[in-house]
């Protein structure tokens, strides 16, 4: 039943004039966020250069907006990876992009900037994935961000240290 709700909604979206695109964007990025929550976790085997959790508590989270879980800097042969952990869930969202900064997390959508380099689109909002990193020095990331760049909403956050 509610996969034919799905279909009507869909049907119904795709029959709207132009002017609605963005809504349609959105609904599109809804679809997809739904898909990849039950795909396979995705590891990437090499040595943990640092961990990180999610700041539940940052100001930035609500209900609507929230992420949680575990993040690590992963290095295999020269290349930086970034990886979530089993853990890592997120709110649904239409538009979640995953950013790394050299500073401390940011904890509210007031706080994005230039400063947060842009990783890629999030592969997993539920579960393990990872994302190469352009950098291949540990000290560029310090953090990690997740944000949702069609309504420029912080989704959640987490500093990185250095494993011992």
């Amino acid at each position: 039943m509610k996969f034919k709700k799905i279909a009507i909604l869909s049907l119904l979206l795709f029959c709207m004039p132009a002017g609605n695109a963005q809504i349609l964007d959105v609904f599109r990025g809804h679809i997809q966020d739904i898909k990849s929550r039950f795909g396979d976790h995705q590891k990437i085997d090499g040595q943990i250069q640092k961990n990180g959790m999610i700041d539940t508590t940052a100001k930035g989270q609500d209900f609507i907006h929230n992420s949680s879980g575990t993040w690590s800097l992963v290095r295999v042969g020269q290349q930086l990876y970034l990886q979530s952990g089993e853990d890592f869930r997120s709110s649904p969202g239409p538009d979640y992009h995953v950013y790394v900064s050299d500073g401390a997390a940011i904890k509210d959508n007031d706080e994005f900037s230039s400063k947060q380099v842009e990783v890629g689109r999030l592969i997993k909002p539920n579960g393990a994935s990872y994302y190469l990193l352009k950098t291949e020095d540990v000290k560029d990331v310090a953090s990690v961000l997740i944000w949702c760049k069609k309504f420029k909403e912080y989704i959640g956050s987490a500093d990185l240290t250095a494993v011992k």
